[in-house]
Order: structure tokens, then sequence, then C-alpha cells
């Protein structure tokens, strides 16, 4: 079995408290060195103690865990540009939604595209994030609003994962938006009472479901996660991101991993996600698209909750497929350190989605690592727009290679 030794970087163990200062949440080893074998990581340490093996020089560069982002919609169909210029022009996401755009824009377009290219443009995104460094990616259905289609987009959704050089996790977002032609309560009840079991048993791993205004309420929301909690899924929340809902609350009571959004969570909502240990997952660029405030990472963190970043790619609200450009974003709008933001994106993303073996560089995890271009942190979320992932590593096999280095 080949061993794969990476030495002579600057290793980001991630193994440190997120709410310290400076480069200190990132754990470093100066020449360091990180050895794979097997799909597993074998060692860690000095780069003068590493193990034989085929040797990359890495010069002084940083070496990461895999990126994890805990939050997307990568399959979907069609074009929302001009429901942008619409937003630009000084309508709001509501008004946009009651004149025929949002998510039922992307529903019709999304039931009518072919299986084919719905995996086809997904393929393409997630290859972006592939090429910034992101080695698991969280997928969410939502865009089908009936059983049959969004058990299509769950099919499809796992397909991605067999085709793809990064890891996909499948999420059923069952409560996204109420469907034409159908009573929510009717809704509310396939989701729950047919929709989460079956999406369970065909391979999904998460549920999720939107509690905000123009959304669901608590009590829909609670019916539906509940079913998929029983189901065996892993639940999430997208909520308080147009209206202080509460959804941090019932995030916390119902043991979710992770709470999204958060834009507009109350101090009670943020003291209920510590006392439940539920990761808060920030999503700063949709806010930014959106010309809104985004969530205050600072805020989440002196109250002793984790803080994840997701780059919630989809039609509407967040088309971007830039990592270095979410780490900008979490730094500049959420408040983060160059080196917490690191940490959100790797540590962070993995407790987002209850994954123990991956986000850290530490012996006997997954072989998922990220070789930058520089040796600094704090350069990646400086010089944004630019992805200065180098070499990317998934269960010990390198999936991208940009070599030689280029300077930054």
């Amino acid at each position: 079995m080949n061993r794969l030794v990476i030495r002579n970087a600057r290793v980001a163990t991630m193994t440190r408290s997120q709410r310290e200062l400076g480069d200190a949440p990132l754990g470093l080893v100066e020449d360091g060195a990180v050895a794979c074998e097997g799909g597993r990581i074998v060692y860690v340490g000095p780069s003068s103690s590493a193990p034989e093996g085929e040797l990359i020089e890495a010069g002084g560069r940083l070496l990461t865990p895999g990126f994890v982002d805990p939050h997307t919609h990568l399959v979907f169909a069609g074009d929302r540009a001009h429901e942008h210029a619409m937003r630009l022009a000084g309508a709001s996401y509501l008004q946009i939604a009651e004149a025929g755009g949002g998510i039922r824009s992307t529903v019709e377009a999304t039931r009518a595209a072919s299986d084919e290219e719905l995996l086809t443009t997904a393929q393409r995104r997630l290859r972006r994030l592939v090429q910034g460094g992101v080695t698991t990616v969280e997928v969410k259905t939502g865009y089908g609003l009936s059983v049959n289609d969004e058990l299509r987009l769950l099919r499809i959704a796992r397909e991605l994962g067999r085709s793809a050089e990064c890891e996909v996790l499948p999420t059923l977002l069952g409560l996204h938006a109420v469907p034409e032609g159908i009573d929510r309560a009717r809704w509310v009840a396939e989701v729950s009472r047919e929709l989460m079991p079956e999406a369970a048993r065909q391979g999904a791993r998460g549920c999720d479901a939107f509690l905000d205004q123009g959304a669901f309420t608590a009590a829909e929301c609670r019916v539906a996660l509940e079913a998929g909690v029983t189901a065996g899924l892993v639940g999430h929340l997208h909520t308080d991101q147009l209206s202080a809902a509460g959804g941090a609350r019932l995030a916390a009571d119902l043991g979710c991993a992770s709470a999204d959004h958060l834009e507009r969570t109350l101090p009670d909502g943020i003291a209920a996600l510590a006392r439940g240990g539920v990761t808060a997952v920030l999503l700063p660029l949709a806010a930014w698209f959106l010309r809104d405030k985004a969530a205050s990472a600072p805020l989440f963190l002196e109250a002793g909750v984790a803080v994840a970043l997701g780059s919630n790619i989809n039609p509407g609200s967040q088309p971007i497929e830039s990592v270095s450009m979410l780490l900008a974003a979490g730094c500049l709008l959420a408040g983060l350190t160059p080196a917490q933001a690191l940490w959100a994106c790797t540590a962070g993303g993995a407790r987002a989605l209850h994954l123990d073996d991956r986000g850290l560089l530490k012996q006997g995890l997954r072989a998922d690592l990220t070789l930058f271009s520089t040796s600094d942190p704090d350069h990646l979320p400086y010089h944004a727009g630019v992805e200065h992932a180098a070499l990317v590593i998934r269960d010990g096999r390198i999936v991208h290679d940009a070599r030689p280095f280029l300077a930054c």
C-alpha cells in the first residue's frame, strides 16, 4: 500500500479553540509533515520524524484539512440574473417571490431539465469548489416540491457523489416552499409522513426545513424535522434570515446539528444554540449578494457556539462558487479573523454535519487535505477571487493538482 508524505509544510491541524486570537485556532506545526496511507492520516508532526513514502515537498506552504462546505444547493436548473437586476433596482426578496420569481421559478426550470443536464451542471459547480480546496460538500434538495421530484433530486445528488472528486452528502430540504396548487398542511403532512422516511431509505443523510417569514412556521418545521430525525436523518434548519423567527431555539430543542443563516437571531437564540451544542452555519456571501447585513460571528463565539461557513451556492441569492470569496466574506462581513475563518471552513464544517472523521489533521482521521500556494493563512481571505489551492487530496488520493506553485 502506497504511503504519501507531505513534508516541510506549515501544518494547520485545526486542533485548537476557534475562539482564540491570531493564528492560535490553526494549531500550527511549523516545518511539519503529514503522511497518508490507506485513505487515513498515519502521521502528523515534525518533518524530521516523518516516515518514508512518496514525497511531496511543500516548501513551507500552508497545509490544512480539506474544506467542508456544510450548506449548498448545487442541483438546480435555470438562471435568475433578472431577479438580481430587480433587487438592484430596489425589489425585496419577498416582492420578487410575489412577482413569480424566487424559489418557484427555479422549481419550474429544474422540473423541466433532464437528469443529464442537472447532473452535468452540478458537476461543473462542484469541480470549482474542489479547485478551491473542498473535499466534502453537503447538497440539499428543495427545488422539486413534490414527493417524486424531491426524490429525483436526491437521486441526482447521490449520482453527483459517485462521479465526483469530492464526497457529497445529500440533505432532504423538504420544507423549502409550498408547492403551487397544494394546501400547505397537506404538503407538510406529505413531507413528514412520506418523503422523510423514503428519503432516508434512498440515501439521504440530512433533513432540513426553512423557518422564516414567508416560508414555514415553527410548528410545521418541528413536525417535518422530527419525522426526519426519527427516520435517522441529521437535522438542520434554515432560519432567522429574513426575520427573528425563533428558529435557533427550535434547532436546539430538536438537537439539530446546525442552524443556518441566523442573520437576525436574538441573544436568547444564540444562548440556546450554545446550550444545545448546535453549530452556527453562517452564509455571509448570501447576505452580501442580497445587500443584507451578515450574521456577526463574534456574538456566537463569545457565547460558546462553534461557527462554520457555508457557501450557500444557489441560483437566487448566492451563485458565487469561490472558496476565497467565502473566506473573505467570513472575515470582512461576519467578523471572523483569518484563522477563525479557516477553522470555520474545516473543523467547523465537519461539526455542522456531525462528521467526526475529518476537519482536523490528526492520526487516524480521513486523509482529506489541501496544500495552498501561500505559507500565510492571512493571505487567503486577503487575495480573494483567486483560488490558492495548489494540491487537493481526498481520501489519500490527489484530486486536484495546480503545481508548479505560482506566486500568489
